[in-house]
């Protein structure tokens, strides 16, 4: 069953409904649902069990992966993966469906920003069927090299996974959930992901406070220059298993929208992503403050979204 969005019925329905009726666990219940589709496709969600499929059918309404992925491209792949609570990390079967369209696309290698152990793959028995893409992940981590960020606010400079600004296509594929600090993470947040150590550390105290979160607003700041440095070709958001509280590591409460949803524009994806945990994106500073530096679009009302179950 598929579900198309233009922006005029959104306007529409969103004016009726209101946008802050969202409801966590699902954002079913507030889209409208127009009976056409209207000009390009700006987010792809598609909600099933199956979150393999889920992943291919998501990028397939983009246009498939061959329209981000050329033959003989370098991938590089940030994945949210470093914690082992459920809701708190990408699911392997989305991470496996993107690994084998950039194959059948024809990349020439895929590397991760992040390694991923044999902890991560063991989650899901599905990693048994694709050992040969697993082992031939190349490890973009660590090797940061500094660049400068003229547009930055906060962050002037960072020091950057030198495979951010080598590989031919950058694909962002974060997990929507809580965030202790900036109340939600996303494809921003997941920047901090490709940066270095000493890098995230003035994310967190270069204001001068010493609490890790007592700055949000310079931590907000921080994180959206930082997505200055470069774009992403293509996001991936997990919406699968969601962490609603005690976020980013948990345990915590998780709700199960089994969506996954692909968008090349972070800052709209990260908007339609925090309805997720019934956030409105404007009430996320990092995600206002991305939108002011121009990464994307926050109204959620002009985009054309398309929902598909499967």
């Amino acid at each position: 069953m598929s579900e198309s969005i233009s922006r005029r019925t959104f306007i529409k329905g969103s004016t009726a409904l209101g946008v802050s009726s969202v409801l966590a666990g699902s954002i079913d219940g507030w889209l409208p649902k127009p009976a056409f589709a209207e000009g390009k496709v700006d987010i792809a969600a598609v909600k099933g069990a199956d979150y393999f499929k889920n992943t291919i059918k998501a990028v397939e309404l983009l246009g498939g992966m061959g329209r981000f992925v050329s033959r003989q491209a370098r991938v590089g792949l940030l994945i949210n993966s470093p914690w082992d609570h459920l809701g708190s990390y990408v699911r392997p079967e989305i991470t496996l469906a993107v690994i084998r369209m950039c194959r059948d696309a024809g990349a020439k290698e895929i590397g991760v920003f992040k390694n991923l152990d044999n902890d991560y793959w063991q989650r899901s028995a599905l990693s048994e069927n694709f050992p040969d893409e697993i082992e031939g992940l190349r490890s973009l981590a660590g090797n940061h090299t500094e660049v400068s960020i003229p547009g930055g606010r906060a962050l002037k400079k960072a020091n950057v996974a030198k495979g951010l600004l080598d590989c031919d296509v950058f694909i962002n594929i974060p997990i929507a959930k809580d965030h202790t600090g900036t109340g939600f993470t996303g494809t921003m947040k997941n920047m901090m992901g490709a940066t270095s150590s000493m890098t995230n550390m003035f994310f967190h105290h270069g204001s001068g406070k010493l609490g890790w979160y007592d700055d949000i607003d310079f931590l907000s700041q921080c994180i959206a220059d930082v997505n200055l440095v470069r774009k992403p070709d293509l996001c991936i958001f997990d919406g699968t298993e969601v962490l609603t509280t005690n976020g980013p590591r948990g345990p915590g409460k998780v709700i199960k929208p089994q969506k996954v949803f692909a968008g090349v524009d972070r800052v709209a994806m990260d908007a339609y992503g925090a309805n997720l945990i019934g956030v409105r994106g404007e009430e996320v500073r990092m995600i206002r403050m991305a939108h002011e530096h121009g990464l994307g679009e926050i109204e959620l009302a002009r985009l054309h979204i398309q929902e598909v179950r499967l």
